[in-house]
């Protein structure tokens, strides 16, 4: 889901599978324990705490809950604006449809830029570039991007099992899940400077640089 972010097929077809898997998982494993009473009786509170999250009360309560099918319908917020190497210098709404790349949106951006000045004045200037924000959302949960809701539902369902190990006389699985990013980052797409000059402008930054240095020596 990451990886895929601003491509939407690859984002819906991601998350998907990940609704597959924690859909399969609690039930492989409430199977699984129907002979040891003893292992169910211990890690009961975490099953609670499994079926209280809103995502696993949206998966109880209907069934096909596919991405490709319409039964899960993902929605797409977007921003525009520019930033200054790592901080965020200016942000504006914009749309980013849910059936469009963050580099499709980024081009409809583009092309608004080059017709209208106003759009072109929230644009970059020389000391900062351009960039798109995006987020993932459905309506069961309105606020939260999805990324999250996915985070805490994998979580929880990560205590269950280790409590299940562990209640078995196992050890405790590691949870620190290191290969997650950092949400804000992933969110954000940043994009050159120097193109955008190029294809908005007209202009080389690296060439009208060059022209300063050469006035400068003489």
């Amino acid at each position: 889901m990451e990886g895929h972010y601003h491509q939407p097929d690859g984002f819906r077809y991601s998350l998907n599978s990940f609704i597959r898997a924690v859909k399969e998982v609690p039930l492989k494993l409430h199977n699984d324990l129907q002979r040891h009473p003893e292992v169910r009786a211990k890690i009961k509170p975490l099953q609670e705490a499994v079926s209280g999250n809103g995502l696993f009360q949206k998966l109880g309560k209907q069934r096909d809950f596919i991405v490709h099918h319409g039964s899960l319908n993902p929605h797409s917020r977007g921003q525009i604006g520019t930033t200054e190497g790592a901080k965020i210098k200016f942000t504006f709404p914009f749309a980013v449809h849910p059936w469009e790349s963050s580099d499709e949106a980024y081009e409809r951006y583009k092309a608004l830029c080059k017709t209208n000045a106003l759009m072109r004045g929230f644009g970059p200037d020389c000391d900062s570039a351009p960039a798109i924000w995006r987020t993932w959302m459905i309506p069961e949960f309105p606020d939260r991007d999805l990324l999250d809701v996915a985070f805490e539902a994998w979580t929880l369902l990560g205590e269950l099992l280790s409590g299940a190990v562990e209640a078995f006389g196992g050890e405790k699985l590691d949870l620190t899940m290191p290969c997650r990013h950092d949400p804000s980052l992933i969110r954000i797409k940043r994009y050159s400077q120097r193109q955008f000059f190029l294809d908005v402008d007209g202009i080389d930054l690296e060439e009208e640089e060059r022209k300063w240095r050469e006035r400068k020596a003489q």
